[in-house]
């Protein structure tokens, strides 16, 4: 049940996802939008959800299978029916089969899962503008680097050439002309807010993070929550066989 609803909302729950997202963009969002109408907020979810949507799918459909699977285990033992329990023990192996090919494929894929996140996060670095323009791009850049301690993709370098960014930008109620780097390569507290008044005015190893990029960064945390995932299936599966044992 609990993966039936986990799955339901890495799928289809926007308005939960939403609203934590609020909750933990809300420093960020203070810092430039101004009188937003929220519908940065909701491409965001779009976004996130459409990245989650395989995975969650599958954690659903895998969620819907086990139930299934369960209430053959349980009518068998309640009804003493030798029949519904042999099905049981057929589609528990089926299942066990399963695990074993799902998990062997993502675990020796693992690089590439890891870096269809850091393509998408290419996309945004692309498409920059500035945190003033308020765009989709811009949130997604503005809400990853500082954390991440990162610039770009590979580095400040990434908006040398850019046609999208914008050399003058407005952030935390301050006007900066002639930037040489995103205001989000500026190391940041945990509030969103600039740590050295130097920055972006001219950016070096101590006042930022121009020289880090986010691939490594990016790379790591999504694969970290991907394996908790995988880690918390497994462990399911592992309750499921265990039940079947005690019965």
């Amino acid at each position: 049940m609990a993966l039936l609803i986990l799955g339901a909302l890495m799928v289809w729950g926007q308005t939960v996802i939403q609203s934590l997202l609020n909750n933990f963009v809300t420093n960020l969002i203070h810092q430039y939008i101004k009188g937003s109408d929220g519908g940065q907020i909701n491409e965001l979810v779009t976004r996130i959800l459409t990245s989650t949507s395989p995975v969650g799918l599958a954690v659903f459909i895998l969620g819907a299978v086990c139930t299934g699977i369960s209430i053959f285990g349980y009518c068998g033992a309640c009804c003493n029916m030798k029949i519904l329990l042999y099905i049981y023990a057929i589609l528990v192996g089926a299942l066990a089969l399963a695990f074993l090919v799902t998990f062997s494929v993502y675990f020796s894929r693992k690089d590439e899962i890891g870096n269809k996140a850091v393509e998408m996060f290419e996309t945004s670095v692309k498409n920059y503008q500035s945190m003033e323009a308020n765009t989709l791009d811009s949130l997604v850049v503005g809400l990853i680097s500082p954390p991440l301690q990162c610039c770009g993709v590979d580095g400040g370098s990434d908006f040398k050439n850019s046609p999208n960014f914008w050399k003058n930008d407005t952030y935390g109620g301050k006007t900066y002309t002639n930037i040489e780097y995103p205001v989000p390569c500026c190391k940041m507290n945990q509030n969103y807010a600039i740590s050295d008044s130097t920055c972006p005015g001219q950016f070096d190893d101590n006042n930022s993070n121009y020289k880090n990029g986010c691939r490594g960064p990016l790379k790591e945390l999504f694969l970290k929550y991907m394996d908790y995932v995988a880690y918390g299936l497994i462990g399911a599966f592992v309750l499921l066989v265990s039940k079947d044992k005690s019965q």
